[in-house]
């Protein structure tokens, strides 16, 4: 497994160079799992599709991760505490946070990142219990904790001849933010920053001459708790948080407005933008965001054009004042934008935040396509006044749009979007996407269950027994590749009709599914030892779909009660398994085979021993095909497929297709 962290902390211009070498990495180690991360806006959606790359949203923390977050934070400060005393402190500012979140909606929503969660939990004990609600405040308090009273109240004292105040360390730990943030880089040699430093000391006489400034950089590296060493002479941020808010700081104090609004067609300034509003004072402020407007205007470019203005509105969050005027222009830029037409659309408008719901139309003057990015847009900002607004999407006629208000779940409270959304929410012909366990208690408020997705290691006891009673009566699994999971029973699920498990092969025993009372089973990734024997107790079973990455795994014991058979998997041989005494009622059978080898001559007629059944054959990478004349031509299609590689690139193409 490899991980490649931040691609939206690559240049824009590199981005190119690391995405051919990924095409290089993924040619050389086909068998090795690659995950990639990198913000959304940094890169186009199916950036690397032709790989056969999946993409995923990290999701904002719920309120139960924020919950837990909060809970195992206050555990490891506790597991340093002996004194009575200092850990009933603990346990009350524990207590204390949690009531504070759920009643500061604001603050609520900055806990939502996981640093910023932290943060906020380390502020909220250090301040004794009083927090900022705004997050421009919570960095400039995390600064002061962090820069001086820590040290301070440790009483660590600075090195011999260094006078460090926090305005003096904020000085030069901006001028190394604004560095990097200008040269498009996440880390400077140390020697670089070194420089930087000795370049400022002789304004600063009170903190060190210049001949200190590698002492300076080592006492900010050592002591700031911003400074870290990636590696041997090298030195970056602890976060792109601290280094955009830090670097937002100096680009307003050296009056680099301009260049700030130019380089807002770089995804990687985004939040230095915005935060620099914040740092500016009011003509600045509204300099700034003019000349947004302006380069958005004069482009010809509609992405970049939708890139400048959907910039100052997001930035409209730090503005505390601001010029009527600029405000309301920029709020005609953003209704321009409304509605939003694809997922891309929707990802980029949400980043402007709360603003873009005052501009959002209802569903009557949508089209469907407009209609389900809308609902995307509305549940990335997320929130009490985002799910007021998501509610009167509930009833649209289009099931599309209903599907995607129901995979909005994960990103809000569970409980509040189970009572205010999923409750008249036609669910007869959706599916509910389960990610969280707090997701399974609220399954108890529904009427009716419809079709179920769970995605990890979700298909639990805890679970059984509450659908047990509510009889649900579809069900798909999605385990996760990285942890073997053991099935619990599910005998209790009587009115399950249908079940469907993707990756079997992280499942430890596979004999719990004899007791399924499903119709229809698809199990997908299949071990090739399995014996599916144990599937004979499944007496409701007429469905089956089998998939697998080897070959066909066959039972050693006849499926009399199977009628409809799917199989996919890899021909070893030259001749089809005879199914004949495995599934002996067989009315439907569908293969999908991978021959190994363009030579392969394949040998059809084992297929007569199933004289009942339509069946539809593909071979894919197959060559010569024998057996023909002997099958029912009425009953039989056969299609070749044929796959390959050229230049790098995957490709699939129907050869021909016939009637026997």
């Amino acid at each position: 497994m490899i991980l490649i962290d931040g691609v939206d902390e690559v240049s824009e211009s590199e981005r190119p160079s690391v995405r051919r070498w990924l095409h290089e990495l993924v040619d050389l180690y086909p068998r090795t799992f690659f995950l990639v991360t990198s913000r959304p806006s940094a890169v186009d959606t199916h950036w690397l599709a032709e790989l056969d790359f999946t993409e995923f949203n990290l999701l904002p923390m719920t309120r139960h991760d924020i919950d837990r977050f909060v809970e195992r934070w206050h555990e490891a400060v506790l597991s340093t505490l002996d004194e009575p005393d200092e850990r009933q402190a603990v346990e009350r500012c524990r207590d204390a946070l949690s009531t504070t979140l759920r009643q500061k909606y604001d603050l609520y929503r900055l806990a939502t990142n996981p640093l910023m969660c932290a943060l906020i939990c380390a502020l909220h004990r250090d301040r004794l219990t009083h927090l900022p609600e705004r997050r421009m405040e919570l960095y400039a308090a995390a600064l002061t904790m962090l820069l001086v009273r820590r040290d301070k109240e440790r009483e660590i004292a600075a090195p011999q001849g260094l006078a460090p105040t926090e305005e003096s360390q904020v000085q030069l730990l901006q001028r190394i933010a604004y560095w990097l943030i200008r040269n498009g880089r996440s880390e400077a040699a140390q020697t670089t920053a070194v420089r930087i430093i000795r370049e400022k000391l002789p304004a600063m006489p009170h903190l060190a001459p210049p001949d200190r400034a590698e002492d300076v950089f080592n006492f900010l590296l050592v002591r700031s708790g911003l400074l870290r060493e990636p590696s041997a002479g090298m030195v970056d941020f602890i976060h792109r948080t601290f280094q955009d808010y830090l670097g937002a700081k100096a680009a307003v104090e050296t009056e680099d407005l301009d260049l700030l609004a130019e380089s807002g067609r770089d995804d990687q300034w985004d939040d230095v933008i915005r935060l620099a509003v914040g740092h500016a004072r009011d003509n600045e402020r509204a300099y700034l965001l003019r000349k947004l407007i302006e380069l958005g205007d004069l482009t010809a470019d509609s992405r970049l054009r939708r890139r400048y203005h959907l910039l100052a509105a997001a930035a409209l969050e730090h503005a505390t004042t601001l010029d009527p005027a600029v405000r309301a222009a920029v709020n005609l830029r953003a209704s321009a934008l409304i509605p939003p037409a694809t997922a891309v659309d929707a990802e980029e408008l949400a980043t402007a935040g709360d603003i873009v719901l005052d501009f959002l139309p209802g569903p009557d003057r949508l089209t469907p396509e407009q209609a389900r990015a809308t609902v995307m847009t509305i549940a990335r900002i997320g929130g009490e006044a985002a799910l007021d607004q998501l509610a009167h999407f509930k009833r649209v006629a289009d099931r599309g749009v209903r599907q995607e208000v129901a995979l909005s779940w994960p990103y809000f409270d569970a409980r509040a979007f189970a009572q205010e959304i999923l409750d008249g929410l036609p669910l007869d012909d959706l599916t509910l996407h389960l990610t969280d366990p707090e997701q399974i208690a609220c399954l108890r408020l529904l009427d009716r269950i419809p079709h179920l997705f769970l995605r990890g290691q979700m298909l639990t006891t805890e679970l059984v027994d509450v659908l047990a009673p509510e009889r649900a009566h579809s069900l798909s699994v999605a385990p996760s590749s990285a942890v073997s999971i053991t099935l619990p029973s599910l005998a209790p699920l009587r009115g399950l009709s249908r079940l469907a498990i993707e990756s079997c092969d992280v499942i430890t025993d596979l004999t719990m599914l004899g007791e399924t009372s499903a119709v229809e089973l698809s199990l997908q990734r299949l071990p090739d030892d399995v014996d599916l024997s144990f599937l004979a107790r499944a007496a409701n079973l007429r469905s089956l779909t089998l998939s697998s990455p080897h070959s066909i795994p066959l039972p050693t014991q006849p499926l009399s009660q199977v009628t409809s058979l799917t199989l996919e998997g890899v021909l070893t041989g030259t001749q089809i398994p005879d199914f004949a005494e495995a599934f002996p009622s067989l009315t439907s059978l569908n293969l999908h085979l991978t021959c190994q080898s363009y030579q392969s001559a394949v040998d059809l007629a084992p297929l007569q021993k199933v004289p009942r059944a339509q069946i539809d054959v593909t071979l894919v990478d197959g060559g010569k095909v024998h057996g023909l004349e002997s099958l029912p031509a009425e009953r039989v299609i056969v299609r070749h497929e044929g796959r390959g590689r050229q230049e790098g690139r995957s490709w699939t193409g129907r050869l021909r297709r016939f009637r026997t």
